[in-house]
């Protein structure tokens, strides 16, 4: 399973226009060009011209990002299709639009700079460190005007600047700090005087129901058109890993305006209560689904937001679904994404706890574990490119950091292989949030034992030593070759054993949080045996994760 470099084809690049919409060359310095990238899809932003007399579009694909990382089919599908239905929109709406294909983002600037010779060019400052710092370069030698990705006309609703200045001369970043403002700024469940509606900022512990038994509705899932078909056609043949059909994510602003509607409408209301249950036989529960919209430019955040407090003001909701949404749109995402710019480029290479375990081969192929709850998380990777939030930090992630992962293979796991995935939003999530490789956001490491599982699958939990009653048939502890109520031994559950070797192996580091000192005494009431029997368990389960034969290539910087 070595990852190879696609091949150009047909379908690759634009397709030709009739001649009467082929872009004219536009007079030497008369004409402003604004240089469109993958997740720039919405043109209300501040570097877009606001009339087709006001300048032209630049859209660029690249040979370079698709052969960065094994990237999932559903995700280059996505990107691509999403990317040439804008182009075919903004011509729609008369707009004059070179789309061109690259080697990488800065040849292709400089190749139509070269050629059509424009009074400036104006570009968002692009989402990821090393594209950023290029197009930077680039604007110390072109007419390039970088418009701030946050802010009025950005993508994100905080400036750079703005985070930069929060976060000076803090210790430690904290979210619930930095999310009462946001709330405040744009006046999201907040009275006339500021404060939070209901009396609290986050309602996050009404927000852990198991959701069991519950009825989910269905999603609204988008018939691929002609344009979407082509991208597939491409993903087919350019991917290496994931299934590609069926496939069905919005990839126009209209498409995913109407999940939007069909999210607040239909599912918004549970969502609150069973945002971190986990269900095999309904892997999206009441999830919104709209994170790659959101991450390519389909949506807007504030939108999104005041969509959800809109239910709410309107009685068709109640606080905390709308709370606890609104938490992750203008709170984590904004918090997360300002942590990116304000830690790299040191970030990718965070590892605090030093661990150096390489990928196991399951992450690509989830039939070897025979771990159930992660088997199902994989293979909804694999299937979908998509998990929802709990699946990636508490099965995934926390498994990753139990094993002893190396953090920066797990980062380059999940910016390849989940739709919504960039560089921005993965990075600190897995490496800072999930795996505790820094603690300049984190307080603690987020890692359990079986018996969250358990909780969050519906499943009951009994004493040690007896086998969980198997009360619903599709929870993953019920079909597992393990026990979630064993610590040690052949049949014990790896997140038992693991977490317990774990807190033992860092214990001096750990011992320093206060929220971690109820946990280490619970370690100390075990006997020498039973630690002696908990570490040579976890220890034999590490040695069962061999990487595959032959590896995956990766180039964080291309593109």
């Amino acid at each position: 399973m070595r990852w190879r470099a696609p091949v150009t084809t047909k379908d690759d690049v634009p397709r030709p226009r009739p001649a009467r919409e082929r872009t004219r060359r536009p007079r030497a310095g008369s004409q402003r060009v604004t240089v469109v990238l993958p997740w720039d899809l919405d043109p209300r932003l501040a570097a877009f011209p606001a009339t087709p007399a006001d300048g032209q579009l630049l859209v660029l694909e690249t040979r370079a990002k698709p052969a960065a990382l094994p990237f999932h089919r559903q995700k280059l599908a996505l990107v691509v299709s999403a990317l040439r239905h804008f182009v075919a929109e903004r011509r729609a709406a008369g707009f004059t639009v070179e789309h061109r294909v690259a080697d990488d983002y800065e040849a292709g600037v400089r190749e139509f700079a070269g050629w059509a010779k424009p009074a400036a060019l104006h570009a968002m400052a692009p989402r990821e460190y090393a594209i950023d710092q290029r197009f930077r370069r680039l604007a110390e030698e072109l007419p390039l005007v970088l418009h701030d990705d946050g802010g009025d006309g950005g993508h994100f609703l905080c400036t750079r600047d703005e985070f930069a200045a929060w976060a000076r001369g803090r210790a430690t970043l904290q979210m619930a700090h930095f999310y009462p403002l946001m709330r405040r700024r744009f006046r999201l469940l907040v009275d006339r005087a500021g404060k939070p509606v209901g009396g609290a900022w986050s309602f996050d512990t009404e927000n852990r129901g198991h959701a069991r038994n519950v009825d989910v509705p269905e999603i609204p899932w988008v018939k691929p058109d002609a344009i979407t078909q082509s991208a597939m056609r491409f993903a087919e043949r350019v991917g290496r890993w994931g299934v590609l059909e069926p496939f069905g994510w919005p990839v126009t602003r209209t498409q995913a305006l109407g999940w939007l509607r069909d999210f607040v409408g239909n599912r918004l209301a549970a969502f609150g209560p069973y945002e971190d249950a986990i269900r095999s036989d309904a892997r999206f529960l009441f999830h919104s689904l709209l994170s790659p919209a959101l991450n390519l430019g389909l949506l807007h955040p504030l939108e999104v937001a005041r969509a959800a407090a809109d239910a709410y003001e309107r009685g068709a909701i109640d606080l905390p679904s709308a709370e606890g949404f609104v938490r992750q749109v203008i709170g984590w995402r904004e918090f997360i994404r300002g942590v990116y710019w304000h830690l790299m480029p040191g970030l990718r290479t965070s590892n605090q706890l030093g661990a150096t375990r390489p990928l196991p081969a399951a992450f690509w192929e989830p039939e070897r574990t025979e771990l159930r709850c992660l088997r199902d998380a994989l293979e909804s990777v694999r299937d979908t490119g998509y998990t929802h939030h709990i699946e990636r930090l508490m099965i995934i992630c926390n498994y990753a950091t139990l094993a002893g992962l190396d953090p920066r293979p797990v980062s380059h796991w999940f910016w390849a292989a989940f739709v919504d995935a960039y560089e921005w939003v993965e990075l600190p999530n897995v490496v800072g949030m999930g795996m505790f490789g820094t603690d300049a956001f984190t307080t603690k490491p987020y890692v359990a034992s079986a018996a969250y599982i358990q909780r969050m699958t519906g499943v009951p939990t009994t004493k040690l030593g007896r086998r969980t009653p198997a009360v619903a048939k599709e929870a993953p502890c019920a079909r597992c070759a393990f026990d979630p109520s064993v610590r040690s031994g052949a049949n014990a559950c790896p997140f038992n054993a693991m977490y317990w070797d774990f807190l033992a192996k860092h214990r001096r580091r750990l011992a320093e949080n206060p929220r971690m000192r109820a946990l280490l005494s619970n370690l100390d009431r075990m006997s020498p045996a039973e630690r002696k029997a908990i570490a040579a368990t976890a220890e034999a389960h590490r040695a069962t994760l061999a990487p595959l034969a032959t590896g995956w290539a990766f180039d964080d910087d291309a593109g």
